[in-house]
């Protein structure tokens, strides 16, 4: 089996966000897949796209499912929309939790997760530096 998310976590260790983009139809896509969903074209260039985005979505999870690599509980998974129009499961830092709001604008930053190496995270657009 093929790990399609390799060249995702190869631009992540560079401080960059990449997705496959369908050589077909134009439509980027994530997670990786072998298929396009929109054309089911089947070639498909990686391709570094802005990390600006809008926070859609977010939960508090107060109970850690893994034992490295995530901060201390109580910690928020959001979904973050980006330009592009893909939308990443990711953590939002830079401030507490009980100021994230749907719609804020976030952009990329990236944090050392351990073992995982460097994994895009985003922050309040407004703030400066990365993680």
């Amino acid at each position: 089996m093929i790990d399609e998310s390799v060249p995702f976590w190869a631009a992540a260790a560079r401080r960059r966000l990449a997705f496959q983009k369908c050589d077909d139809c134009g439509f980027i896509r994530w997670p990786a897949a072998g298929v396009c969903p929109e054309c089911l074209g089947r070639a498909a260039t990686w391709t570094e796209v802005a990390g600006d985005g809008t926070l859609w979505s977010f939960a508090i999870y107060h109970r850690a499912y893994a034992k490295t690599g995530i901060p201390p509980v109580p910690y928020n998974v959001g979904l973050v929309e980006l330009g592009c129009g893909v939308r990443l499961l990711t953590w939002i830092v830079g401030l507490p939790d009980a100021q994230l709001r749907v719609g804020m604008p976030v952009r990329v930053a990236f944090h050392e997760a351990g073992e995982h190496g460097l994994i895009p995270v985003f922050e309040p657009a407004g703030s400066a530096g990365t993680s």
